[in-house]
């Protein structure tokens, strides 16, 4: 075998050597980029769905508080008429009192008559006038329940916005990172088919040489 031939299956033998080594490191790489690749994407998912959950329970709150706070508003609406109903009728009994002292006045009615009328009325006004006040108590309290289910619809709408804006965040950072994963993987699996043909090249220039070698002693 002469020199020449020895140096170029020497240099053949150490490039299979080199491409074998850099191959054997890309696909340790590749393999070890794929495992970081799947774990980022799992911890995104993991986030996604840990935020999608809260929201649904966030939403759920909403829906619950805004029942709430609907039915709070009707009975508001039926105390409030209640009230109103009830000073009608206060007014038309203090309406009758006016018209029992001008019948007594113009001697249309007696001492007696008119005690016993008007004992009646202010009897009926007295219990019209506590029913008012009780009215009125609970629709104060109903106006103070309604304003902290409103606070609490607007806490819990600005609370589920804020959600829905990292959900969307989250989830283009997810889509950006995928991409990129996916970008390098692309140009890792090139350089590994690179690598690969040059490998082959490489060996197959070892065993031209090799038969060259031999055709050339024969």
């Amino acid at each position: 075998m002469s020199k020449k031939t020895l140096a170029v299956l020497t240099l053949a033998v150490a490039v299979v050597f080199l491409l074998s080594s850099v191959g054997c490191v890309s696909k340790k790489r590749f393999r070890t980029l794929e495992q970081e690749s799947a774990q980022k994407l799992g911890q995104a998912d993991a986030r996604i769905d840990d935020l999608t959950q809260k929201n649904e329970a966030l939403n759920k709150d909403l829906t619950a508080t805004q029942g709430t706070l609907a039915a709070a508003q009707n009975e508001n609406k039926q105390l409030t008429a209640g009230v109103a109903s009830l000073k009608d009728q206060l007014a038309a009994l203090e309406g009758q009192k006016a018209e029992l002292d001008k019948a007594l006045a113009a001697g249309q009615e007696t001492e007696a008559s008119y005690k016993k009328k008007i004992g009646n009325l202010n009897y009926a006004i007295a219990a019209l006038k506590k029913k008012a006040a009780e009215m009125e108590a609970a629709l104060a309290a109903k106006d103070t329940e309604i304003s902290a289910l409103q606070a609490a619809e607007v806490s819990l709408k600005a609370a589920a916005d804020e959600q829905a804006k990292k959900m969307t965040a989250l989830s283009a950072d997810k889509d950006a990172l995928s991409a990129r994963l996916d970008k390098t993987l692309a140009a890792k699996k090139q350089t590994t088919l690179i690598l690969g043909i040059l490998l082959a090249v490489a060996i197959v220039l070892a065993i031209v040489g090799t038969v060259w070698g031999r055709k050339k002693r024969a």
